[in-house]
């Protein structure tokens, strides 16, 4: 079969095949995917998210240093990599649906499995499991929903499944600020025990209302002719270089997310000298923003563009970030300590972490726009080692926060991962516009 272009496989007339003619009679369909979709990326989140509440509990349990408990995050940043190009590979080959299940099964037991880990090398291995499914959900989840959902509101329903993160990152904050008990480090176990349970639901919910995509199904005679979906398909001439600068800006925007969600609550507890306890509650009002600021980044994505809105949240996340570094290290501390009792206080740093998380919003374009960017037999294998290619990217971030703050302090530290979203913004000009794309089936 005779190569094609990239204008025939992103602007090609969708092929409506039985399958596709059925979901166009079942509009609900859509919905019933989009839900499920956006409740295993929510619950995914939920179990990626508990583990920055628990840094300094674990260390305290295992008696290890906060570095080595930090290679915790590490191995879970790579094992997202290889799950998101692994996985997405696979949804290429049996299915989106097969594998959203597969992921929510793998990540519930290894979430559960992280609460009775014995020592740190443990921990590390169940936290590698429950990366592989992280990474492998998303791929799924992000090419299931672009592929159901029409050019004008696709980017809409995207940013509503990327929601999911944002809750699942308040559900976190939530459940550590009921269960962990600062006078009891080991409740950090029942954290991980508790957040496990979620997973068996959404298994059941996915099993039973989630049909698999129409687009998909109809891709299955171009599929076997090439016989599979090839791991290097992505690097061949015609994609090379979107694939390239995709992973590059999933790079650097999320080398600076992972600083900020993995040490923004362990440096509340240091430089505001708040419990464990407290400093989900602040937390709180960063998940309420990241809502917001995802279904805003849908709403501009379909009116103005994918590119245009990915730019002007990265600038915002470029700006934000130092604002609120400084604001934390100039709070007013009563005998050393964070008064929780003042309105003021719990309202400025309120305020502060619902915009840090407002600029999150850009995230919501990795599933819409890099879906957008290539065809579909191989959308979540590109998309999947995009995107969770660039975690392992921030695992360099991971690594050398511990490092840099004894040399130039925790609130400098933070203040520079707004560096990685400014050069993350350079690069995104050089990726080109999709709005109003259609994907299609037979490429």
């Amino acid at each position: 079969m005779g190569h094609k272009n990239e204008s025939d496989f992103i602007e090609g007339d969708f092929l409506m095949t039985t399958s596709t003619k059925i979901a166009a009679k079942n509009p609900g369909n859509a919905y019933l995917k989009l839900i499920g979709s956006w409740a295993s990326w929510l619950f995914d989140a939920l179990d990626a998210s508990i583990f920055g509440f628990v840094l300094l509990s674990i260390a305290h349990s295992f008696k290890v240093g906060l570095a080595d408990v930090v290679s915790t995050a590490s191995w879970f940043l790579l094992a997202t990599g290889i799950g998101g190009y692994f996985l997405g590979n696979i949804s290429d080959r049996i299915g989106r649906k097969k594998t959203i299940l597969i992921s929510v099964f793998i990540y519930g037991v290894g979430t559960l499995l992280c609460g009775f880990s014995h020592s740190l090398l443990e921990l590390n291995l169940y936290r590698f499991i429950v990366g592989v499914a992280v990474g492998g959900l998303w791929s799924a989840a992000a090419a299931l929903v672009s592929e159901v959902w029409k050019p004008e509101g696709r980017a809409k329903a995207i940013a509503f499944m990327q929601t999911g993160w944002s809750g699942g990152g308040l559900l976190a904050a939530i459940f550590a600020w009921a269960i962990l008990d600062p006078k009891d480090p080991e409740t950090w176990r029942n954290l991980f025990i508790y957040s496990s349970i979620p997973a068996l639901f959404v298994f059941v919910y996915v099993a039973l209302f989630v049909k698999e995509s129409p687009v998909w199904l109809a891709n299955l005679e171009f599929i076997s002719q090439k016989k599979g979906a090839s791991l290097g398909e992505i690097f061949k001439p015609a994609y090379i270089k979107v694939t390239l600068l995709t992973l590059s800006v999933a790079v650097f925007t999320l080398l600076g997310y992972w600083i900020m969600s993995t040490f923004i609550p362990t440096y509340l507890q240091n430089i505001l000298h708040v419990r464990i306890d407290q400093a989900p509650v602040f937390l709180i009002w960063f998940g309420i923003g990241s809502v917001i600021g995802y279904l805003v980044y849908g709403v501009l994505a379909d009116k103005i563009g994918r590119k245009l809105s990915f730019v002007l949240f990265l600038v915002g996340m470029t700006i934000i970030i130092p604002i609120f570094t400084y604001t934390v290290s100039h709070m007013p501390l009563t005998n050393g300590v964070l008064d929780m009792n003042s309105t003021s206080n719990i309202f400025i740093l309120g305020i502060c972490s619902a915009f840090l998380g407002f600029f999150l919003g850009y995230n919501s374009g990795f599933g819409s726009w890099f879906s957008e960017l290539f065809p579909t037999s191989i959308r979540a294998t590109a998309v999947g080692f995009c995107f969770n290619f660039g975690r392992v990217g921030a695992i360099a971030g991971i690594f050398f926060v511990p490092k840099l703050i004894p040399i130039i302090g925790f609130t400098m530290t933070i203040t520079l991962s707004s560096l990685s979203f400014l050069l993350a913004t350079c690069l995104t000009l050089a990726i080109r516009e999709t709005k109003g794309t259609k994907i299609t089936s037979g490429n």
